[in-house]
């Protein structure tokens, strides 16, 4: 498996797959190329940023061509110092339908009132096609200190009649998660629909990343012990996990795509040594996968970080199919 996914890396750099990257290098003005407004007027800043209007109206942008049930959506949210006032921002999954009567599940940061400083709460809502509603008991928060940037991801997994929604927030953007949080929800079962991004008044979002493919880490990262990520992706497909060191840069395919770790040592080692990492295999018919992990013994390893990743694949030709986020795995002796 190793000499495969390593030669697929390597030649299929311009083959498709749906895991996105959108930096908004645009020209300035009242268009989002390949994206349309569901509701809302949003504009490409100079700055090569999207911002929704100054109104105090839902807004929604989706990129076109997408749709989608078990996926994971982030953006960066950025607060605009230049006129502070209530305002949000984040990203949004399963959007079906247009204007108001549209639903879709949306995590958005959010300034709520005086002193306008930035961003100092989240909330995590499906929209019903009238109201927004939570997705669970306390599935909002605060931010403290108040941040005025911040990366804010969205992974929506549908599970036996519930929908498994995870959040995940940057606050300080230091490539870390500083909150994170999960909910099984029996809104939005078996609803599917765009991804995109979610505004109110003037929030400004960059960096859109949208993964076909999802990952989550299952257990609790002890040192010694063996936890799971659990992944869905397309069915009956070749899987192939990575390990890395860092997501600083990524493994860059075609435009607009990328695995979301770096090419260093440990994803070598990750491809190549099954007894500590059992990360090969074939997704079932309804797509799952499963990576498990050794973790040495190693009391060393304690407060180290390292991220995962999965793909599938195929080989005749060669080609990426979906892309998973990266998963961050602190180690822990406890």
């Amino acid at each position: 498996m190793r000499r495969t996914f390593l030669s697929t890396l390597l030649l299929a750099s311009t083959a498709f797959a749906q895991e996105y990257i959108d930096t908004f290098t645009y020209p300035a003005g009242t268009v989002v190329p390949g994206y349309t407004e569901q509701r809302g007027d949003w504009v490409v800043l100079p700055s090569g940023q999207v911002q929704s209007n100054v109104a105090t109206t839902f807004q929604e942008l989706t990129l076109d061509g997408v749709t989608d049930q078990d996926c994971c959506v982030e953006t960066v949210a950025i607060y605009d110092m230049a006129a502070p006032q209530l305002m949000y921002t984040g990203p949004i999954a399963r959007h079906n339908g247009a204007g108001a009567t549209a639903t879709y599940f949306m995590i958005k940061l959010q300034d709520n009132g005086a002193p306008n400083d930035g961003f100092d709460s989240y909330w995590v809502y499906y929209y019903n096609g009238a109201s927004f509603q939570f997705v669970a008991s306390g599935s909002n928060g605060t931010i403290s200190p108040p941040t005025t940037q911040a990366r804010v991801r969205l992974q929506v997994i549908e599970e036996s009649g519930n929908v498994r929604v995870q959040i995940f927030i940057d606050t300080d953007m230091d490539g870390k998660w500083d909150i994170t949080n999960e909910w099984l929800s029996t809104i939005g079962v078996g609803s599917s629909g765009n991804v995109g991004i979610n505004g109110y008044r003037n929030a400004i979002a960059d960096d859109f990343k949208y993964f076909n493919g999802t990952l989550y880490l299952a257990d609790r990262p002890v040192i010694g012990t063996s936890v799971r990520l659990l992944g869905r992706a397309t069915p009956n497909t070749i899987y192939q996990g990575v390990c890395s060191l860092g997501r600083s840069t990524g493994i860059p395919l075609a435009a607009n795509r990328a695995i979301p770790v770096d090419f260093d040592p440990l994803f070598q080692v990750s491809v190549s040594t099954p007894a500590v990492f059992q990360f090969a295999g074939l997704t079932t018919s309804s797509g799952d996968f499963t990576l498990n992990f050794n973790i040495p013994n190693v009391p060393q390893l304690n407060g180290i970080t390292v991220w995962s990743s999965a793909v599938t694949l195929t080989t005749t030709p060669f080609g990426f199919v979906d892309i998973t986020p990266d998963v961050e795995i602190n180690f822990t002796n406890v």
